[in-house]
């Protein structure tokens, strides 16, 4: 999906629109441990010289999105944090149809301080060999995730 994109933002279909870099790998220092990621895309708005991050994510029914799902606008300020790029946009793409909605996302620095103090947090759990506590548990709308987790398991017999 995510090269399905970056085609459409080479072309020349957009001329507005200039693709600077794809799949950027990205640092960050906090303590004692480094938090990495992968931008999807950084594009240049020639109309008015603005750098502006792309976070592209699948989805099986653009119907059902109708506000960026928070694990994404907290990943893509992060990336935001990192680069001093104060734009961002969240593109969800139909993996059926190829339809699209986007959202755009300004900067916010209270949501990356507490994306840097959840890291760390995990991080100090992971260091004392112990289960961090489990956000989706705690959190309704996404406990969903535990569906999904490896740790399930585990974190159950954990709350025993």
């Amino acid at each position: 999906m995510h090269d399905f994109v970056v085609k459409v933002l080479k072309s020349e279909k957009i001329p507005e629109i200039e693709l600077i870099d794809s799949e950027i790998p990205i640092e960050l220092k906090v303590d004692d441990f480094v938090i990495s990621g992968r931008i999807d895309d950084l594009i240049l708005l020639k109309t008015d010289n603005r750098k502006i991050l792309v976070e592209v994510k699948s989805c099986k029914d653009i119907r059902s999105i109708n506000k960026p799902q928070n694990s994404h606008m907290i990943q893509l300020q992060f990336y935001m944090h990192v680069t001093g790029i104060k734009e961002g946009i969240l593109l969800y793409i139909d993996k059926t149809t190829l339809e699209t909605k986007s959202f755009k996302l300004e900067y916010d620095a209270f949501w990356a301080e507490l994306i840097i103090e959840r890291f760390r947090k995990l991080h100090r759990a992971l260091v004392n060999d112990k289960l961090p506590l489990p956000e989706a548990k705690i959190v309704e709308e996404i406990r969903w995730m535990c569906n999904f987790c490896e740790y399930k398991e585990k974190c159950e017999k954990n709350e025993k």
